[in-house]
């Protein structure tokens, strides 16, 4: 029994880890929602996204019974690639072939573009820094100037959380398309106001992403004890 009190007293200790570190990551989320929403709520000046844009379109899927369509070199990302990666892309479970590329409505989109699901986790935005392709439930960018992404991709993530429900159309599904993206408003302010912006949030997504990381730990801790303390 005394040895039951103390594995039940030290898992209980992980468990109290674990719920801290959630803690602290919804409070920093809560931070960095409330100061998207503080610095992007109102402005005086707006560009449309197609303005800023030299190329866009969406993506396009390779016939999935044509086996040499798939498992080449060209990363073809999912929906589920950017929820587990988050704002940067750096890989992805599926891949497609140079034929599967060539046959299909797919294009290899250029490493640092911005890219925008319009139909599963409508309006999830995000930054591939890896050449990729992506299938026609996503619209992908290339912007006039590099410097912008990452000003651009934080203003999407505003768009997401309080603007998109306006623009969603009703269907079996809720979505919105590729002009609708493209006419998206985008602040015009002054390039150090929005590096401000930008710098700021950017060290917000260091602090969760870090914290994430703990999380991680600690579960994984966990996952390890139990795993093999009653073998």
């Amino acid at each position: 029994m005394q040895e039951q009190n103390k594995i039940a007293d030290f898992f209980y200790k992980i468990d109290e880890k674990i719920v801290t570190q959630i803690k602290i990551i919804d409070d920093y989320v809560s931070l960095k929602n409330y100061l998207l929403k503080s610095f992007f709520q109102e402005f005086n000046e707006y560009d449309k996204l197609s303005t800023l844009i030299k190329f866009g379109k969406a993506g396009g899927t390779p016939k999935s019974t044509v086996k040499d369509y798939y498992d080449g070199d060209i990363p073809f990302l999912s929906i589920s690639d950017i929820t587990n990666q988050g704002k940067y892309i750096k890989h992805t479970i599926k891949h497609i072939s140079q034929k599967g590329l060539n046959n299909s409505s797919a294009w290899l989109v250029p490493k640092n573009s911005l890219i925008l699901s319009m139909y599963a986790s409508v309006g999830l935005p995000t930054i591939n820094r890896v050449p990729l392709a992506t299938s026609q439930a996503m619209i992908s960018m290339v912007l006039k100037n590099q410097h912008e992404v990452e000003f651009i991709y934080y203003y999407l993530c505003y768009f997401k959380k309080y603007k998109i429900r306006t623009f969603l159309e009703t269907g079996t599904q809720s979505n919105i398309n590729a002009d609708i993206v493209k006419s998206i408003k985008i602040p015009k302010i002054k390039k150090d106001e929005k590096e401000k912006i930008t710098d700021l949030l950017i060290k917000i997504d260091q602090l969760i992403d870090n914290e994430k990381q703990i999380l991680d730990f600690h579960k994984k801790e966990k996952k390890y004890l139990l795993k093999n303390m009653f073998i």
